[in-house]
C-alpha cells in the first residue's frame, strides 16, 4: 500500500525487528476523531485532537508533484517552487519569515514527491497561531523574488549533482524510466538539470498561480488542541485564499506491459546495485493487501525467505529488501533491490527468481504467514509514533482517496490475507511479461559480463516469425502472462491503393466484412462473438487494411476460426452495403465539422499533387456515393490474398500449436494480390497557401512538408524533433511553451507520418 509516503516503511523494513504489540491500535487516529471539512472556496481542512503529547503538527498540502507538471515535465518546477515559497511575501522578507519561525522553534520545512508538495510544522500546542499564520501567510501570499529564485536554482544544482551521486536514487529513477513509457512518473521530481534551467520566474509564477488554489489544496492539523476552536482558526487564517478556477490534471493512462524491460548504467562506486520490478496494481485494488504480504515474506524481516536464502546461505548480495508500493495515481509495482558484487549479478537474479516460482508453486505455512503479517503490523504502527507521522498518514489517506479511514482500515483488511491469496497475487503479477531490470555498475565494467547471463536467466519469448505455404507471415507469441489472445490480420492495402473514384472503398470493405459471411449473418455472427466476450475490430488506414479479434485463451480455436471465415469467405450483402455506405456518407459530413480533420484534408489535396496520400481514408461525398457492391467486391478479389497477409497471434500457450491450428484453416485461402503501381509526386516547386474560410470561432493553422517513408533512418531525427518542437506524448516543447505561454493558442502540436511511401511532417494549431 502506498498513500503519500505510507510505504516508506516497505522499503527499509530490515532496519526494524519484531514487535510484540499490545493495545495496536490506540495510537492511531480513528476516523470518528477527525473533522473533516470542505470550505466554499473549496479548501478541504481536517483536525484531530491527540493529547498524547503537548505538541501540534500543522501540514499544508497541495496535489502539485512531478506527475501534475504537464508542459513543465522534466523541469522540477514543483520542487523549485517548493524552495521559493517561503522566501517573502507582500509583508515579509525572507529574514523576517525566519525570525518568526524561530520564535516557536524553527521546526517547519517542506518537500517535493511525485503528486503533491508539503509545507509543515511541529511545535508546542501553545504556538498553534503563529505556526498557522506563518504556513497560511507564505502559502497564499508568496511574491518568489527574483533574488532568492537565482540563489535556490543554485541550491538545487547542487542537489542535482548530489543525486546524480547516489546510487540508489539513481536505481530508482532508471527504474520508473525503464517500466513506465507514458505514465509521468517516469521524471524525476528534482528534474533533468538541462530542463530546469529553462525555468523562469515568470514560469514558477504561472505554476504557482495555477495548481496553489484552494480546490487543490488541504490544510490539516494534529495534536494537542481543542477541535473546533482549531477549524474555526483555520478558516479564519484562510479567509482571504479565494476559490480560483482549476483544472484537474488528468494523467496519460500506461500501456499494457508486454515483455521485459532491461536498463545497465555505469557509475563511478564500489558495489553493483540491482533492482527487479514487477507492474502490479494501483492503491484502490484490492490485490494489494496480498501483495503487500506476498512482499513481507519475500524480503522483509531477517527471516524473510531472499534474506535467508539469497542473502545468508548463498551469499550472493550484501542486502536486499523487497517491496510493495501501490500508488494512488494508478500504477505500483513489487520491487526488488539488492547490493552485490558485479560478478555475482547472474547467479542473484537467477537464485531471486528460484524463490520467486518457489512461492508461486506451493502455499506459505501459517507460521510464516503470521510472522509476515506481524512484520507489517509493527513496521505500520512505527509510523504512528509521532504527531507528525500521524498528520503525515491522515494527509495521505485524504490525499489518495478522501477516506480519512483509509489506514485505519488497512490492518483489518490485511489481517485476512490467505496463505492461497498470497500464491495466487504472485503468479498473477510475478511474471516475466511484468518485469524490469535495472542495474548499476562500476565504472569500466563491461556489459558483456552481466548481458550473457541476464539473457538465459529471464528466458525471454520472443516473438517467432515464419513463412507458410502460399505467402501467409505468421507472427506468435507465447502468453503465459495473459489469459486472453489478440488476433491481427493486416493487409496492405488502404487509401494507399485507392483512387481518386475508388476512395473510401478500403474503408467501406472493412466495415462490410463484420456485417457476415457466407456461413453467418450479421446478427449471427455479432451474438456468436459476444457469447465468447470477444472484442472485434476492422478499420482501413493509408497503408493498411486490418481486422482484430481479441479472445480468452480458451476460445482461442474458435476465435481463429471466425476470423477465417471473415477474411476468406465475406457476404458482402446488397442491403447491409447500402446502410454502411449510408453511415459512411454521414461520417464524412461529420469530419468536415471537425476542427482538425476538414484543414487536414485541405493541406494533403494540396500537399501531394497525385500521390493518394493526398486522398482522405474515409473518401468524399463524391466517391463514396458512385461506390458499388461490385466496387468493394474488386477491391477485396485484389488485395485480400495470402501473399498480402501479415498474421499476429499473441497470447497463445504454445508457437506450434498456433501455427498449426493456422495452417489448417488458411489452408484454402487462395491467390496472389494485385499491386498497383503508385508513383512518387516530384518535390513542389513552391511554396502553397490556402485560406479556407468557415463560420468557426477558433481558426485553424496547419503547416506541412514531405517527409520520409517508415524505412527511412531520417525518421528517428524527425521523431526527435516533434519531440523538441511539441512533446512526446503530452503538450510540451518549443512551440507549446512560445505560444501556448504567450497566450497565442489554446493547442499547437506536431507529428511525423510516416508511409510505405514517404509522408509528411506537419505542425497545426488552434487559436482565435
Amino acid at each position: 500500500m502506498n498513500s503519500m509516503c505510507k510505504r516508506a516503511g516497505i522499503l527499509i523494513a530490515a532496519l526494524f525487528a519484531l514487535t510484540s504489540l499490545t493495545g495496536a491500535y490506540s495510537a492511531m487516529i480513528s476516523p470518528d476523531e477527525v473533522l473533516l471539512k470542505r470550505l466554499p472556496s473549496g479548501l478541504t481542512v481536517a483536525v484531530a485532537e491527540d493529547h498524547s503529547a503537548p505538541v501540534v503538527a500543522v501540514r499544508i498540502i497541495v496535489r502539485a508533484g512531478t506527475i501534475y507538471e504537464q508542459e513543465y515535465l522534466g523541469c522540477g518546477i514543483s520542487h523549485f517552487l517548493e524552495h521559493v515559497e517561503s522566501d517573502g511575501t507582500s509583508a515579509m522578507t525572507k529574514d523576517k519569515i525566519e525570525d518568526f519561525s524561530d520564535q516557536f522553534g524553527g521546526l517547519t520545512n517542506a518537500y517535493t514527491t511525485t503528486d503533491h508538495t508539503c509545507y509543515h510544522a511541529v511545535a508546542p500546542s501553545q504556538y498553534f497561531d503563529k505556526v498557522l499564520f506563518l504556513l497560511s501567510h507564505c502559502y497564499t501570499g508568496a511574491t518568489l523574488p527574483e533574488k532568492e529564485v537565482e540563489t535556490q536554482r543554485g541550491i538545487i544544482l547542487n542537489e542535482i549533482a548530489k543525486d546524480q551521486d547516489e546510487p540508489l536514487r539513481v536505481l530508482w529513477r532508471e527504474m520508473m524510466g525503464t517500466m513506465f513509457r507514458r505514465h509521468p512518473i517516469r521524471y524525476p521530481t528534482i528534474g533533468k538539470e538541462e530542463l530546469f534551467m529553462q525555468l523562469t520566474r515568470d514560469d514558477l509564477l504561472k505554476y504557482y498561480h495555477r495548481m496553489y488554489v484552494p480546490e487543490n489544496t488541504m490544510v490539516l492539523a494534529v495534536g494537542d488542541i481543542d477541535q473546533a476552536e482549531a477549524m474555526a482558526k483555520i478558516e479564519k487564517a484562510f479567509e482571504s485564499f479565494e476559490a480560483r478556477p482549476f483544472a484537474p490534471v488528468i494523467l496519460p493512462e500506461e500501456p499494457q506491459q508486454l515483455e521485459p524491460r532491461k536498463s545497465v548504467i555505469e557509475m563511478d562506486v564500489n558495489l553493483a546495485y540491482l533492482m527487479l520490478g514487477y507492474r502490479t496494481v494501483p492503491l484502490q485494488h484490492p490485490d494489494l493487501y496480498a501483495l503487500d504480504v506476498l512482499a513481507a515474506i519475500l524480503g522483509e524481516g531477517r527471516s524473510s525467505r531472499m534474506v535467508q536464502n539469497v542473502k545468508d546461505k548463498k551469499c550472493l548480495v550484501h542486502d536486499i529488501v523487497v517491496s510493495s508500493w501501490t500508488a494512488n495515481y494508478g500504477i505500483g509495482a513489487t520491487l526488488i533491490r539488492a547490493a552485490l558484487q558485479h560478478d555475482k549479478i547472474d547467479e542473484a537474479i537467477a537464485a531471486i527468481h528460484e524463490e520467486i516460482e518457489a512461492i508461486k508453486s506451493s502455499k506459505v505455512s501459517e507460521l510464516e504467514l503470521s510472522k509476515a503479517k506481524k512484520t507489517i503490523k509493527s513496521h505500520y504502527l512505527m509510523d504512528y509514533e509521532t504527531m507528525e507521522q500521524k498528520a503525515s498518514l491522515l494527509g495521505a489517506d485524504i490525499l489518495a482517496t478522501g477516506d480519512v479511514g483509509l489506514n485505519y482500515r488497512y490492518l483489518d483488511r490485511m489481517e485476512k490475507v490467505t496463505a492461497q491469496e498470497v500464491m495466487d497475487v504472485a503468479n498473477k503479477y510475478l511474471i516475466q511479461s511484468q518485469l524490469s531490470v535495472v542495474t548499476i555498475l562500476p565504472k569500466g565494467t563491461t556489459k558483456d559480463e552481466t548481458e550473457t547471463g541476464a539473457q538465459k536467466a529471464f528466458q525471454r519469448r520472443n516473438i517467432k516469425k515464419t513463412d507458410l505455404e502460399k505467402g501467409i507471415r505468421l507472427l506468435t507469441q507465447q502468453g503465459d502472462a495473459t489469459s486472453t489472445v489478440s488476433i491481427d490480420a493486416y493487409f496492405l492495402g488502404g487509401t494507399r491503393y485507392e483512387t481518386a473514384e475508388t476512395n473510401g472503398v478500403g474503408n467501406l470493405m472493412t466495415a462490410l466484412l463484420l456485417k457476415g459471411t457466407k456461413t453467418k449473418s450479421a446478427e449471427d455472427l455479432a451474438l456468436t462473438l459476444d457469447q465468447m466476450g470477444a472484442k472485434i475490430s476492422a478499420s482501413s488506414d493509408m497503408n493498411t487494411f486490418h481486422v482484430s479479434l481479441e479472445v480468452l485463451q480458451e476460445d482461442f480455436d474458435r476465435g481463429l476460426e471466425i476470423l477465417a471465415d471473415i477474411l476468406m469467405n465475406p457476404a458482402f450483402n446488397e442491403d447491409e452495403f447500402k446502410k454502411q455506405q449510408e453511415q459512411a456518407l454521414g461520417l464524412i459530413k461529420r469530419k468536415a465539422d471537425d476542427w482538425y480533420d476538414r484543414p487536414s484534408r485541405l493541406m494533403l489535396a494540396n500537399l501531394f499533387t497525385s500521390h493518394p496520400y493526398r486522398l482522405s481514408k474515409y473518401g468524399t461525398t463524391e466517391s463514396v456515393s458512385k461506390l458499388t457492391v461490385d466496387d468493394v467486391w474488386e477491391y477485396y478479389d485484389a488485395n485480400v490474398k495470402p501473399d498480402n497477409l501479415v498474421l499476429s497471434v499473441f497470447g497463445v500457450k504454445d508457437h506450434g500449436y498456433a501455427e498449426k491450428q493456422v495452417s489448417e484453416l488458411f489452408s484454402k485461402f487462395e491467390g496472389k494480390a494485385v499491386r498497383p503501381t503508385i508513383v512518387l509526386d516530384p518535390p513542389l516547386d513552391r511554396n502553397i497557401e490556402v485560406l479556407d474560410k468557415t463560420g468557426w470561432k477558433q481558426a485553424s493553422v496547419f503547416s506541412a512538408f514531405r517527409s520520409c517513408s517508415i524505412s527511412d533512418e531520417d525518421r528517428f531525427a524527425l521523431d526527435v524533433l516533434d519531440g523538441v518542437l511539441s512533446g512526446i506524448y503530452s503538450p510540451g516543447g518549443r512551440l507549446h511553451k512560445r505560444l501556448r505561454g504567450a497566450e497565442l493558442v489554446y493547442l499547437v502540436h506536431a507529428g511525423n507520418r510516416l508511409g510505405v511511401d514517404p509522408g509528411w511532417f506537419s505542425v497545426y494549431a488552434s487559436c482565435l
